[in-house]
């Protein structure tokens, strides 16, 4: 059996009754992988897609949700990924107002190899 944790302040908040053990996903959304709020499952994946949209969040300087964002920019990692598809992926980073010049974010946008 392996427990997986992803947020304490949600763990305190959820009612776990009697039962100490639960299979009831609780998370924080933008952070929550797609399949982990269909499946009820955590996997190494999901832990993964948790990571990938907390490095998002630093690289592009705002929020997985961001609410008073445009539609197409609601959700973080969606509109991401929209970017990547059409080429226009460096757009994520204007939030930090061209203050990011390191080799690393080349390598986001898959300008160079890591």
């Amino acid at each position: 059996m392996n427990a997986k944790l992803g947020d304490f302040g949600l763990a305190k908040l959820y009612d776990h009754g009697e039962n100490p053990s639960t299979t009831r996903v609780v998370g924080t959304m933008g952070y929550l992988a797609p399949e982990l709020t269909r499946t009820g499952k955590p996997t190494t994946s999901s832990d993964v897609f948790a990571f990938g949209a907390l490095l998002l969040e630093v690289v592009c300087g705002r929020r997985p949700i961001e609410a008073k964002a445009l539609p197409e920019e609601l959700v973080l990692v969606d509109w991401v990924w929209d970017k990547w598809r059409v080429g226009e992926v460096m757009e994520v980073v204007r939030y930090l107002e061209g203050e990011v010049k390191l080799p690393e974010v080349d390598v986001f946008a898959g300008k160079k190899e890591g």
